[in-house]
C-alpha cells in the first residue's frame, strides 16, 4: 500500500483522474516483479505519519528524511528524484530580486504540512503563524490562486508544480515572478515502514533494477520540465 499526496508533479488531478510520476512508478514496479503488488492509496500531508504508523499504508512516495522522519519506526529507500522549492511572486510586485532576499518579512502562502528549509523544516500551525505572516492552505493550486489575488505576498510552490502550471497556462509567465535561485533543492526517496511486509532492501534492488532500464529519470523529466530561476 503506497500513500501519495497532492505535492508536485509526484501526485495530482487533472480532468478529475488521478495522474502523476508516482503513479508510473508504481506501474513499473508492478511490471518489473512479481512477488508484490503496489497498490496507490490517498493520504495527506498531515496524516501521512498516522497513516503509515497504523499500516494504513506501507510506504509513502516520495519523502525526504528532514521532513521530520526521525524516530518513527522507517526506514528511507535510496533517493530517487530530486525537486526544488521555489518563491514566487505577483510579476506587478516584484521591481527586482531583492524583493525575495527578505521573505520572513512578507506574507506567505505555503501548504499545511509541508516542510520549508527557511523556518527549519517547521510544520506546527500554531508555530508558524505565531512566527510568521503565513497563510497555511490545502494544495499547491491554492497557494498560487492565493499569490495571483494578492492575499499573500510570496508563494512557496514546488519547482515541479510550477512546470506543470506553466505549459498550461499561456500568460502565467506574464504574470508571475520566481525568485532568483530555488529556495531549497533536495533528493526524494520512498519511506517505508519497518513493518510493511517489503524490506527496504528489496525494494531498492527493484530501484535499482528500473535505474538499469533508464525507467526512471525519463518518466520524471516527462512530469518535471525543470523549472528553474
Amino acid at each position: 500500500m503506497v500513500g501519495v499526496y497532492e505535492y508536485s508533479v509526484v501526485h495530482f488531478y487533472l480532468h478529475g483522474k488521478e495522474v502523476g510520476f508516482a503513479h508510473d512508478l508504481v506501474k513499473r514496479l508492478n511490471d518489473i516483479q512479481g512477488d508484490f503488488h503496489f497498490i496507490t492509496v490517498e493520504t495527506s500531508s498531515r496524516r501521512r505519519y498516522k497513516d503509515i504508523a497504523s499500516g494504513k499504508v506501507d510506504m509513502i512516495l516520495l519523502q525526504n528524511p528532514y521532513w521530520h522522519w526521525g524516530g518513527r519506526n522507517v526506514d528511507f529507500s535510496t533517493p530517487i528524484v530530486w525537486e526544488h522549492d521555489i518563491l514566487v511572486a505577483r510579476r506587478d510586485h516584484v521591481p527586482g530580486p531583492a524583493y525575495f532576499s527578505k521573505v520572513l518579512e512578507r506574507s506567505i502562502a505555503g501548504v499545511l504540512g509541508f516542510h520549508y528549509k527557511f523556518v527549519d523544516f517547521r510544520d506546527d500551525p500554531k508555530q508558524l503563524t505565531r512566527l510568521l505572516d503565513i497563510s497555511l492552505l490545502y494544495n499547491e493550486p491554492e497557494v498560487l490562486e492565493a499569490v495571483i489575488r494578492g492575499d499573500a505576498e510570496i508563494g512557496v510552490l514546488s519547482a515541479g508544480f510550477m512546470s506543470r502550471k506553466f505549459r498550461h497556462v499561456a500568460d502565467l509567465a506574464d504574470r508571475i515572478a520566481m525568485g532568483p535561485r530555488a529556495d531549497n533543492s533536495y533528493q526524494l526517496a520512498s519511506v517505508i515502514s519497518r513493518n510493511a511486509p517489503i524490506t527496504v532492501e528489496r525494494y531498492n534492488s527493484y530501484l535499482n533494477d528500473l535505474r538499469a532500464e533508464n525507467a526512471i529519470a525519463p518518466v520524471w523529466s516527462r512530469w518535471h520540465r525543470g523549472v528553474l530561476p
